[in-house]
């Protein structure tokens, strides 16, 4: 059995060892992550390991790391006066800001930047990247892996954790709810690369298991019924937000809703009765969508994380990511983190933060349905003045998944309804992967015409990152047509 370690490049295991090192040696560590499930476990996985280290830390998430969140973090540090500071699903774009701003701190003798975004230097060798000595920023796309599908945020965090101890080997769950958050597996395909190569280990040592089952959110938490009425992954026509229709569904295939007194969940029924469900799933899904791509995708690698309680959210890689997505786009990540350190009061508000973001993403995408999207050259927009800057990102998503919107163009979502009191908008892009393929990149096109609009006004009026399927941005409310009629012209420039 080949070692762990050997599928990592040796480039890369390099800059883990000089970072287990200042891990080690460290006193007080400040540890900054985002919002999102990647973000989160990441952020869960970094406090983990520092507490088993006995290091005194503190920790915060952060919705963006910019050119205002910056001096959040600037305050942290003159607050808490750490002499290490760990950035975990960002930082990549954001280094010269780190550079600029953290160097200057005294107390500050190392940093550690653990991200997968795109960063503009990612053909860069490794040793051209350690500018400072101070900075130790490991990214996977510096190592000629990708950071969209080959390991995500978390899995990053796991490989410092892993380092430093390989009794972190149980962190394998958290990395991989961090890169099922981040929809690394194809949008439900299979992992590739690193992160298969972390499943693996987490199969070995008995804290994961791979099941091939329906891929819906709530298979084992939800009565049958409320499990197709609450579904959105793929939308079901006349079906999803239907409670009648989804009681008829089942009577209709004469499928027992409950035992005894109990309701039944997905898990509860026999392979004969599921695959009686998932053919007229699909039915439903091709009269729908007409494309098999879609009904095909409702069966796939379902992850169980094993020792982890049955029948509940926390057992299932997608599940428990989308319960701490709930929680950073509810605007309290912080649950999200006590939830993955084992705080069961925060489970508990967890869980009424996922009943309102599974609600807020319905009513998004009936809006959406009801509402339709703009059509530019080369791009859609959606522009909802409803749906909050947290979940823009995914509900775009969801409605490419679930061809409300069709897949031949990139999406853009533009939220007004953002986090902070600011004058900036927020950006969402997404595409499919055939895009890509034909050579759109959202992340380097936001960043083009952001830097574009910066130089002509003199100042920062836009930031962008990201990837090239999944990418945002935070543009100034004056420019905000400009930026659309840029990103519409040469999105257009490469399609056509």
């Amino acid at each position: 059995m080949s070692d762990f370690r050997d599928h990592i490049p040796s480039d890369m295991r390099d800059f883990l060892e000089i970072a287990s090192d200042a891990v080690t040696r460290s006193k007080k560590v400040l540890a900054i992550s985002h919002i999102d499930a990647d973000g989160i476990s990441s952020l869960a996985i970094v406090v983990n390991m520092l507490e088993r280290l006995n290091k005194n830390n503190t920790w915060r998430n952060i919705h963006q790391l910019n050119s205002e969140t910056i001096f959040e973090v600037k305050q942290l540090v003159t607050d808490f006066n750490p002499d290490l500071v760990i950035f975990s699903d960002l930082g990549t774009g954001q280094m010269h800001l780190i550079q600029e701003h953290l160097a200057t701190e005294s107390s500050v003798e190392r940093t550690i930047v653990l991200d997968h975004h795109l960063s503009g230097d990612e053909h860069a060798s490794p040793a051209e990247l350690l500018e400072s000595d101070s900075i130790i920023e490991i990214n996977p796309w510096h190592h000629r892996l990708s950071g969209s599908y080959g390991l995500s945020g978390a899995g990053t965090a796991f490989l410092l954790a892993y380092e430093v101890s390989e009794d972190n080997v149980d962190l394998t769950e958290l990395a991989v709810v961090g890169a099922t958050g981040d929809l690394q597996d194809y949008y439900g395909k299979g992992f590739n690369s690193i992160n298969k190569e972390i499943i693996s280990l987490g199969i070995e040592y008995g804290y994961l298991r791979i099941d091939r089952d329906l891929t819906f959110f709530g298979i084992n938490t939800r009565p049958l019924p409320y499990l197709l009425q609450y579904a959105t992954d793929p939308y079901l026509p006349g079906i999803t937000g239907n409670e009648d229709a989804c009681f008829e569904f089942f009577n209709r295939l004469g499928i027992e809703l409950k035992q005894g007194d109990t309701w039944r969940l997905w898990v509860d029924l026999s392979q004969d009765e599921k695959q009686k469900v998932i053919q007229n799933l699909i039915r439903i899904i091709l009269d729908a969508y007409d494309d098999p791509l879609i009904a095909t995708g409702i069966i796939g690698d379902v992850i169980i994380l094993v020792k982890r309680p049955p029948r509940t959210v926390l057992r299932s890689a997608k599940e428990f990511s989308t319960l701490l997505n709930a929680c950073g786009r509810n605007r309290k990540p912080e649950i999200g983190v006590m939830i993955c350190l084992g705080d069961e009061d925060a489970y508990r508000t967890g869980q009424t933060l996922l009943q309102q973001h599974r609600t807020n993403l319905a009513m998004a995408l009936r809006r959406l349905e009801n509402n339709s999207y703009q059509e530019y050259p080369g791009m859609y927009v959606v522009d909802d003045p409803e749906t909050p800057d947290t979940i823009i990102g995914i509900v775009i998503g969801m409605a490419l998944g679930s061809r409300i919107i069709p897949i031949i163009k990139p999406v853009i979502g533009v939220a007004r309804n953002t986090t902070d009191e600011s004058d900036t908008i927020k950006i969402s892009g997404r595409c499919h992967k055939s895009l890509v393929d034909k050579g759109v990149n959202l992340r380097d096109i936001f960043v083009e015409v952001s830097e574009m609009l910066n130089r002509k006004y003199g100042g920062l009026i836009a930031e962008a990152g990201g990837h090239p399927m999944a990418a945002g941005a935070f543009v100034k409310e004056k420019q905000l047509d400009e930026f659309l009629n840029e990103t519409s012209s040469q999105l257009d420039s490469i399609l056509n």
